[in-house]
């Protein structure tokens, strides 16, 4: 049975979109052609959010750690009529904001105060989101430890991932997080055990270096290898690492967005990924992916024809262009056996057009 804190967002008058609604699920994978409208339709989720950080809803900041859209003409409609209107639906209850727009202010007013607040479960989910961006810090060697403490964020590009596995390597995971197989229930053997699922073999390490006020990242890829720093082991591990730590290090009705999960993977791991998302989503964690990968979502839809993931939890959205009905965006239904039941065109269908053309097909 689904868990989920966040049913959906809504929005109207917003850059691209007269009116959207997207449906969550425990695990949501937002897919679609570039430029299709995907980023956009997260970013009211990833504002209000922010709001939040910065401690009202009375006003709307553009810019800080969660996103960054500059000024009230760049998220201004396009081509609507309509006030805009910003809403979250959650699993008891629901808020909205209508933010005022007025040529370069980086912070907008909100034109009436919210008719309903969120509740303490929702907004407990909007405090604590953490969104790990496509764009991360990738292989370096030193990484900083964050001002705010009170929230498990690892960060827009994975920065503060180093910081919460050190803070964490001792204490238990929650039991249903836990890698099959692996008794010992603290973090850093639960991390290595997943990590490993990704690349055979694979452990991570972290030495708070106190007196710089930095963390060193290291990574092994056998269990009596040399310790390596992450400039000489690839950038596969550095850009799973920060995702692996915010999913274990979730608390309850934290939020996860993570775009481009499988970046730097290799197929194969991709595919795991994509199980191990599932997983984890089966075990409480309430995760929002933006996706292009086919190899990423078969591995979610083995996971549902294994049972991991019943169907009902997972929602598939796909946006092809803001034009036409729905702005573009289909919701493909899934079955018990991960069969999807709508396939619209270019909806992860280059392989079989490729491989058509490659035979003489088409």
């Amino acid at each position: 049975m689904s868990e989920c804190v966040v049913r959906a967002v809504a929005m109207e008058g917003f850059k691209c979109f007269d009116d959207l609604r997207l449906e969550f699920g425990q695990l949501t994978l937002v897919t679609g052609f570039n430029g299709g409208g995907k980023s956009t339709a997260l970013q009211p989720l990833l504002l209000l959010a922010q709001a939040l950080r910065f401690g009202t809803l009375d006003a709307l900041p553009l810019n800080g750690p969660l996103v960054r859209l500059g000024t009230a003409g760049d998220i201004a409609p396009i081509r609507s009529e309509r006030p805009m209107l910003l809403k979250i639906e959650g699993d008891d209850g629901s808020f909205a904001v209508q933010p005022a727009l007025q040529a370069g202010d980086r912070v907008l007013p909100i034109a009436a105060p919210p008719e309903r607040r969120p509740s303490p479960r929702l907004r407990r989910a909007l405090e604590t989101l953490s969104f790990l961006g496509a764009v991360r810090m990738g292989a370096e060697d030193a990484f900083p430890i964050p001002e705010r403490v009170n929230v498990r964020d690892v960060g827009h590009d994975g920065r503060f991932a180093p910081y919460w596995f050190d803070q964490l390597a001792d204490e238990d995971v929650d039991p249903r997080r836990r890698y099959p197989g692996t008794e010992a229930a603290i973090f850093r053997r639960q991390f290595d055990s997943w990590l490993s699922s990704l690349f055979p073999g694979a452990e991570a390490n972290v030495q708070n270096v106190t007196a710089m006020s930095q963390m060193n990242l290291q990574f092994r890829l056998a269990e009596l290898g040399s310790w390596r720093r992450p400039s000489n082991i690839g950038y596969g591990l550095t850009y799973a690492f920060p995702i692996l730590v915010a999913l274990l290090a979730a608390v309850p009705d934290q939020l996860i967005v993570i775009d481009s999960p499988e970046s730097h993977l290799h197929p194969s791991a991709q595919s795991q990924m994509g199980r191990l998302l599932a997983t984890l989503a089966s075990a409480g964690v309430q995760i929002v992916v933006e996706t292009h990968s086919d190899h990423l979502l078969n591995g979610v839809r083995l996971a549902v024809r294994d049972g991991t993931l019943p169907p009902e939890d997972l929602r598939l959205h796909f946006f092809k262009g803001p034009n036409g009905k729905d702005h573009g965006v289909t919701t493909p239904g899934i079955g018990e056996g991960g069969e999807i039941y709508e396939w619209p065109e270019g909806f992860f269908d280059q392989n079989e057009k490729d491989l058509s053309r490659l035979a003489g097909w088409s």
